[in-house]
């Protein structure tokens, strides 16, 4: 996988975009890997069959608040 600097994605957008067209691209800060960026192709190919997903607080389904609540409780 080619890897980017933040600041390169920055300066070098369209090259970074044009490459990530072709295989995914890791973006890197402080020299360690972050992020990684691909097209939307390749990300639904990939995680089309993935159940878990993530909620902003006001989102979250009332059977999974109920588990978390429940959860809360078993811990006092």
């Amino acid at each position: 996988m080619k890897s980017f600097a933040s600041t390169q994605l920055k300066q070098n957008l369209g090259d970074i975009l044009a490459a990530a067209e072709h295989e995914p691209i890791a973006i890197t800060r402080h020299r360690k890997a972050r992020y990684v960026l691909m097209d939307i192709e390749t990300y639904e190919r990939r995680f089309a069959g993935d159940p878990r997903r993530s909620y902003a607080i006001e989102e979250i389904p009332a059977e999974h608040l109920k588990l978390l609540e429940e959860a809360e409780a078993g811990l006092k």
